[in-house]
């Protein structure tokens, strides 16, 4: 880690230190064990732009009240503590970093942000995470290092996003340039905020990869995170980087969270709708309707392609599937054949060498009279053809043990040529030398 990046965002922008009186009083409740609904509701109600923006929330339909909240004391009540300092928290940082400037697309941003807040909620609910209002604040704050990144290196972020947004993997232009990733920035950033530490360890390793059957509960939270990010279909990004890789991080995270396939399924169905509601009622600007739709559309058109890409190249490779099925049969086919035929023609060799040599032998012995001494010449040619069908069959045996590739090596064919003459020669001279003796 380059602590020198972390010591010019602090000497170069003193104001990331520290949040407003009131964030910071909120914070200290959510981590504080014995505070009560009364402590939150009434730091809330000191500051009167918050406490409008909260009873507007509380009285959506979203949150079903069934009836009318006029008291910060009673959304408290209604809510629960948790779920009122989620929400405040959450409202008053988008509020706060929608003033910095930026090149990012800030619809973008909290559009995908919103996205990975409530699909990381709905994965806390299914797995029954106790504490579901964290796994929201770490969604919906897990990129802002991207906007600190940005604040801090305004030149050098505008030349990586614009190599991102051509395609090329924004961690590594990251952590080839500052030797960390917007992961670890943002959670440097809420660490100096004193945003509880299981949050700030979750905006993190919301970019790390987690082996399979990783069940360590410290993990627990940045394995929500990070699946939520994965499912998002929002991308900050104009670009798809959904690679083979993090399709296979997003299975390992879905059975190591211990998740059917078809709750995965469905959250990734209902989760637009939800994030249209959601920033309505939290009143985070996310784009038109019709902007969502567009972009939902384009995700549509790119999911297609992608599928007729794979089933284009699944319909490739059963080709050659099928063609490297026909090339083994019919290469096990020869097999078997040249096997059949070299037992029958080695039998035959076999019994003409047996005969000819005790021919020749009779021969030696005056059992048998060669009147016009051609027999031995005559036996000479025998035995050299049927030594020379045994090497060729030999070298048969052995080549039905190699892959098909030798049969179109020339020169592996002529090596074979070249052994068998060498064999022959020996075999000339041994026999030459037995006659002589």
């Amino acid at each position: 880690m380059n602590t020198d990046i972390y010591n010019k965002i602090i000497e170069d922008h003193k104001e990331l230190t520290s949040l407003p009186q009131t964030l910071t009083e909120v914070l200290r409740i959510l981590k504080d064990e014995n505070s009560n609904a009364n402590d939150l509701a009434n730091v809330i109600s000191r500051d009167p732009a918050l406490t409008a923006k909260m009873l507007r929330i509380v009285n959506s339909p979203f949150y079903g009240a069934g009836r009318e909240i006029t008291t910060v004391s009673q959304a408290v009540m209604t809510l629960g503590t948790r779920a009122v300092a989620a929400l405040t928290l959450s409202t008053s940082i988008y509020d706060m970093t929608d003033k910095w400037e930026s090149s990012i697309d800030r619809t973008r941003f909290w559009r995908h942000s919103l996205e990975v807040a409530v699909a990381a909620r709905s994965i806390a609910e299914a797995i029954r995470y106790p504490r579901v209002e964290e796994a929201f604040i770490a969604g919906i704050l897990h990129d802002i290092g991207l906007l600190v990144l940005e604040k801090s290196f305004s030149d050098k972020f505008k030349s990586i996003w614009n190599q991102a947004e051509s395609g090329e993997h924004l961690i590594e232009l990251e952590e080839n340039s500052w030797s960390t990733n917007h992961a670890r920035v943002g959670q440097f950033l809420l660490d100096q905020w004193k945003i509880p530490t299981v949050i700030t360890g979750a905006v993190g390793q919301h970019h790390n990869n987690f082996p399979p059957d990783e069940d360590d509960k410290d993990f627990l939270l940045p394995q929500i995170i990070a699946l939520a990010n994965k499912t998002a279909k929002f991308s900050i990004l104009t670009v798809n980087n959904n690679s083979a890789y993090n399709i296979e991080q997003k299975e390992i995270i879905r059975k190591n969270l211990k998740l059917s396939v078809e709750q995965v399924k469905d959250l990734e169905e209902s989760i637009i709708a939800k994030v249209v509601d959601e920033a309505s009622f939290l009143e985070i600007e996310i784009g038109s309707t019709s902007e969502i739709l567009l972009e939902a559309n384009k995700m549509l058109y790119r999911q297609y392609m992608t599928v007729e890409n794979l089933l284009s190249e699944n319909a490739t490779m059963q080709k050659e599937i099928t063609q490297s099925k026909i090339e083994k049969a019919s290469l096990e086919a020869v097999n078997t054949i040249t096997a059949t035929f070299n037992h029958y023609i080695n039998n035959a060799a076999a019994t003409i060498l047996g005969r000819t040599q005790l021919l020749e032998f009779s021969l030696s012995k005056g059992t048998i009279v060669d009147k016009n001494n051609k027999m031995d010449s005559s036996l000479e040619v025998i035995i050299t053809g049927v030594n020379t069908i045994q090497l060729v069959l030999q070298e048969l045996r052995n080549l039905s043990e190699f892959k098909t590739v030798v049969y179109h090596d020339d020169a592996y064919i002529l090596d074979i040529e070249k052994k068998i003459k060498e064999s022959l020669a020996t075999i000339n001279e041994q026999h030459e030398n037995s006659i002589a003796t």
